[in-house]
Order: structure tokens, then sequence, then C-alpha cells
């Protein structure tokens, strides 16, 4: 014969594994916070309060949301067997569309001859090619015009060809 259950030691549907209780009714909330530039400010979990969502690689739980704007979801795969606290991560990244193509997530392409791009969870990031110099460019080696093995082309020009700037397709 067993002693009766008390309040509080029924065992949860995960085993017997406690659960703490991270939200509580009726909702006592802070002042709303003012969050960092680029971080969201959603309802909690509880759908009580007002907080600055958590970011990638931040740990989470059932009242502390990670920022839905951004893609990101509460991951527990790593808190078995009480799935309790989750780490932010990112859900399956969306692919992007540049001039009609589609592309997939972390796919590389070249859309021309001048740029190769990546796309990144619908951004699309882009670096100049550095493509070799042809017989037929205006920047080719003319003999009798310069001095032997110099280009035509100014060092502008050159400068220009070699720039690295990181650009943004939209």
């Amino acid at each position: 014969h067993s002693p009766p259950e008390q309040p509080g030691d029924k065992p949860s549907e995960t085993g017997g594994v406690q659960r703490k209780e991270v939200c509580h009714w009726p909702c006592r909330c802070p002042p709303v916070p003012a969050c960092t530039p680029g971080i969201s400010l959603v309802k909690d979990g509880c759908g009580c309060c007002k907080v600055c969502a958590k970011q990638a690689g931040e740990p989470c739980n059932e009242a502390d949301v990670c920022d839905p704007h951004k893609g990101l979801y509460c991951d527990y795969s790593e808190d078995e067997p009480r799935y309790e606290t989750g780490v932010c991560a990112y859900l399956v990244a969306v692919g992007c569309e540049l001039n009609g193509v589609y592309y997939a997530n972390g796919q590389t392409f070249q859309p021309n001859r001048l740029y190769k791009c990546l796309c990144v969870s619908g951004t699309i990031g882009c670096t100049p090619v550095f493509t070799p110099r042809l017989a037929g460019s205006p920047c080719a080696r003319v003999p009798g015009r310069k001095k032997p093995g110099q280009s035509i082309c100014g060092l502008e020009q050159h400068k220009q060809l070699q720039s690295t700037n990181y650009r943004v397709m939209s």
C-alpha cells in the first residue's frame, strides 16, 4: 500500500520527470523593456508580458521565447528527458529568388560574369569575381604603345577590378 499522492507529487506525462513551472497566473509584468535595435519586442510564451525576444544561441524556455521575426525557435533536444530549457536556433532557412530564378539556402551562384553570390536565409550577398583579362579587353597588353609588360589601363581601373566590396542584391 503506497501513501496518498500529495499535490505537486504527481509524475508528469514525460516519464516521471518533473518540470519547473515557468508561467504564473495572474500575470505580473515588469515595465515594458527597451530592446536593443534589431531585437524584437514580443509577448512572452505565457501570453502575459512584453519581453525582448531571445536570439540565436541564447537559452530559452516556455516563457522566454526566441525571435520569430528572425526565424528562430527553441530547440529543446539537448535537455532530454526534461525538455525544460532549450537554445534558440534557426528554423530550416528559406531560399532566395533573383530575376525569377530560385536558389536554395547556402547555394552559391553567378548571376553574371561580374559577381559571385551566396543565398543565406532569403538574403543574397555578392562579391566581385576576379577574371583574367582577355586579349580583346580594353585592359589587354598592347605592345608598342607602352613599355613591355604595362597595361593600357590606369591604376584606378585596376583597383576597381580588384574591389572586394560586399554587395546585397535585392
